[in-house]
């Protein structure tokens, strides 16, 4: 017989372990005070799409998923999104994420074993909430993205599966299948605006995707500037569409993939192999953003954030001089590369205004237009 203390610590437990599924997949309590008390309001200005973490993953089919948020569009909730199993959180960046004693080649089969079961349960889970048989559909072909789902249709909303072996299984919940048969929302046209009493133009706010401890500094840039031009996916998407296995990139490209969202998202996007500063200022102008790929190095990341945050302070500062000694300091080829999203940009100053993929701390840094051209090797200028 179970003593007294064991029943109430299995209460206590049972308690913890909340499932959520049931309020995902009825979107009718989307407005309700357990939602609202999962998704806490943003604490920074939203933009046009946006994601708000949910305060506890809980429990999602008896499993606890890597990531759980709400997906905003202008402010509303538009659809949940649960990262069942994702390589990248898995394994981390450069396997980091393994147990010590753990080989890769170990990992990759625990890695599968695992997709495997927690498939079976979001399948299994799906049924016992009542969805149909679900369908096999692949968006955005006509842009080349190509993303294969299954669409399962809910008594109360709708439900998407994306489900890519050694990468990525991810489940969206809809208020509508109309709504899960669809990457792009449509968002209203913003144009950039010129800081109150400073001479610098900047996009709305960028939507921050964390790129987190995974080699995902591509594919949440990506994220970025998709959900900017008003696409759902986020940085897993992103990955697995690219050819992510086990949590690294083997097959493709990521800069090809800018071409495919501005085509999913009805605009124009400019491929360049330098960054031009006036050809950046007519994409700012026009609300759109630039994506810069450039060498990266530590001394000039601290030298651009720590400026930055003065900036934002509302304190005077000056970036160093952009002398022969200054530059010396700049990276070059064979430093390790990075991407980054410029949302702005300051004329009287010479300043380009850009955003990390490294969470909301890393906003609206700034950098001398001589040392972004000095440093980048490839820009992606976007344009109605």
């Amino acid at each position: 017989m179970i003593s007294r203390r064991l029943a109430l610590c299995w209460l206590l437990l049972c308690a913890s372990v909340r499932g959520d599924e049931k309020l995902f997949a009825d979107a009718t309590r989307w407005s309700s005070p357990e939602f609202a008390a999962l998704f806490p309001a943003p604490v920074v200005e939203t933009a046009g799409i946006s994601r708000v973490s949910a305060a506890s993953r809980g429990a999602v089919f008896d499993i606890q998923p890597m990531a759980v948020s709400a997906r905003l569009v202008n402010g509303s909730v538009h659809s949940i999104s649960a990262v069942i199993l994702d390589a990248g959180s898995f394994f981390g960046f450069n396997n980091s994420n393994l147990p010590k004693d753990e080989t890769f080649e170990v990992g990759k089969l625990r890695f599968d074993k695992e997709f495997s079961e927690r498939k079976e349960a979001v399948l299994d889970g799906l049924k016992k909430l009542g969805a149909d048989a679900g369908k096999d559909l692949v968006l955005g072909k006509r842009s080349g993205l190509e993303m294969k789902t299954q669409i399962f249709k809910l008594p109360k909303g709708a439900a998407r599966l994306m489900s890519y072996e050694h990468q990525l299984l991810l489940l969206d919940f809809f208020r509508s299948e109309a709504d899960a048969r669809t990457l792009l929302v449509t968002l209203p046209v913003t144009a950039a605006k010129a800081a109150a009493n400073n001479p610098e133009r900047r996009l709305p706010v960028v939507p921050m995707v964390p790129q987190g401890n995974r080699g995902y500094c591509g594919v949440a840039t990506l994220a970025m500037v998709g959900s900017l031009l008003g696409l759902q996916p986020g940085a897993e998407e992103y990955a697995a569409l690219s050819g992510f296995q086990y949590g690294v990139e083997i097959k493709s490209d990521i800069r090809e993939l800018f071409g495919n969202v501005a085509q999913e998202a009805g605009v124009k996007a400019q491929r360049s192999p330098k960054f031009e500063s006036a050809k950046m200022k007519q994409s700012i102008d026009q609300g759109m953003p630039v994506v810069v790929f450039r060498w990266w190095a530590e001394e000039r990341d601290y030298i651009h954030s720590a400026y930055s945050a003065r900036i934002a302070r509302g304190e005077k500062a000056e970036l160093p001089v952009a002398s022969m000694e200054d530059r010396k300091t700049w990276p070059k080829r064979g430093a390790p590369a990075h991407s980054s999203i410029v949302n702005g940009y300051r004329a009287d100053k010479r300043e380009a205004i850009f955003t990390e993929s490294w969470g909301e701390q890393a906003r609206n840094r700034r950098m001398h237009l001589e040392e972004m051209e000095a440093t980048s090797y490839y820009a992606v200028y976007f344009s109605r």
